[in-house]
């Protein structure tokens, strides 16, 4: 499969690794021993993470050559892959523990659909983990509009549909970004945050303005999903990468004016160096005399 910036693909490098492979590690901790649907799967490579710790996980895609390009690469005995949209499940009824749909629900506008065919495959108590870029941090802040995204939602519209659907809902905010982190080794404890911008500054939960949302509902008691890091050196990172670029290539701009710098001294070396300057030499300098030693 070829990177066309719908779907991502585990050899894509960036920022947009970190946080596809860090949405299906958080799921990790709700999936262990259950039937699992990951809705709009792609190439795979989520279902084959979730497979690692599922009882069994189906993947489903609208994208045939997605679906059996999945088929193909992963070929393990408790994952499958199906056609399908998200407002078509290709399951029965109740047939699931999980449903797991990241980088889904922005690239249509069947949202009641998708929520209807999500509570039906469910089972009784199942669970929902589901992301969403937040409309005013991912697209109206820096005016950025993505090609493949067809209906974004703010954080209230977001929480208005799963309120719909589900009892309950938790929600948990991403983004990439450069801090400093203090994480105890030997027990669990809080994680509180804080934005050097804010005077004072003052610990919050979650992060501030996360530019994408990730909830878990269910109509039971919600799981406990661990807040966390997946780190990178600051040396991978996708706006170290873009800077060293820029900074290579006004390099070799450099290089290229010093060459034609070079090359115009040698040539104006040769003028004065030559046969021709030396017998106007005389010439030039009575020049200068009648001119009053202006030029």
């Amino acid at each position: 499969m070829k990177f066309t910036g719908e779907r991502f693909l585990p050899d894509v490098r960036g920022d947009i690794e970190l946080e596809h492979i860090h949405r299906y590690l958080l799921a990790h901790d709700v999936i262990q021993g259950k039937d699992v649907l990951d809705i709009a799967s792609g190439e795979g490579y989520g279902s084959a993470m979730l497979a690692g710790v599922a009882r069994s996980v189906i993947g489903v895609d609208i994208s045939p050559e997605a679906v059996s390009h999945a088929n193909a690469k992963y070929q393990t005995s408790n994952v499958e892959f199906r056609l399908g949209s998200c407002s078509a499940i290709p399951l029965d009824d109740a047939s699931v523990d999980v449903v797991v749909s990241f980088e889904t629900i922005e690239h249509h506008d069947e949202h009641e659909s998708m929520m209807q065919e999500i509570k039906r495959v469910l089972r009784p108590g199942g669970t929902l983990v589901i992301s969403s870029p937040e409309k005013l941090e991912y697209s109206d802040k820096p005016g950025f509009k993505n090609p493949h995204h067809v209906k974004e939602l703010y954080r209230e519209e977001f929480k208005r549909l799963l309120d719909s659907y589900f009892t309950n809902h938790s929600m948990y905010g991403q983004r990439v970004l450069y801090g400093s982190v203090i994480a105890c080794e030997d027990r669990e404890s809080l994680i509180r945050s804080y934005e050097l911008v804010d005077d004072p500054l003052t610990a919050k939960f979650g992060i501030s303005h996360p530019i994408y949302l990730i909830a878990v509902a269910s109509d039971s008691e919600l799981p406990d999903l661990a807040s966390g890091v997946f780190e990178q050196s600051i040396h991978e990172a996708e706006l170290v990468q873009r800077l060293s670029a820029s900074v290579s290539y006004l390099n070799n701009q450099i290089v290229g004016l010093n060459q034609v710098v070079t090359e115009q001294d040698a040539k104006i070396a040769a003028v004065y160096n030559s046969f021709s300057w030396r017998v106007t030499k005389p010439l030039r300098n009575f020049k200068r005399f009648l001119s009053g030693g202006r030029n």
